[in-house]
């Protein structure tokens, strides 16, 4: 979202992952879509806007995955988290990969997880 929506973070995540191949949850789409529709119906977005940042997303290189979804299920059980933010910690625990979140809740459970969490004081070593 941060890409598409020229948000603050925007420059972080592009440094931190310039060169990288991009992996994620096969349902990311149906999460930008869901979160688009959000910022459609709280008056942020207008519906061109919304089709324009799909289009835009579309265009960014995501390799998606298949979720283990009784794995994830069980993460958000033990952590009381969405299932979507799950979906990611998931993917990420089992793949041994860093996680790009500015979410603090979703990144204190993925360091409890023992997951790297790609952070901005990072993008500051870049």
């Amino acid at each position: 979202m941060s890409i598409i929506l020229n948000e603050p973070n925007k420059e972080i995540v592009i440094k931190l992952t310039r060169g990288s191949m991009l992996l994620s949850p096969a349902m990311i789409s149906y999460e930008i879509g869901n979160a688009l529709i959000s910022l459609y119906k709280r008056h942020k977005l207008k519906e061109n806007e919304v089709i324009d940042a799909y289009n835009d997303f579309k265009q960014i290189p995501i390799r998606t995955l298949d979720i283990d979804m009784e794995k994830a299920l069980k993460i958000s059980c033990k952590y009381n988290v969405y299932a979507y933010d799950a979906y990611y910690l998931e993917t990420a625990k089992r793949l041994k990969l860093p996680l790009i979140t500015f979410d603090i809740p979703m990144k204190n459970v993925a360091l409890d997880m023992k997951i790297n969490v790609l952070t901005e004081e990072q993008n500051e070593n870049l």
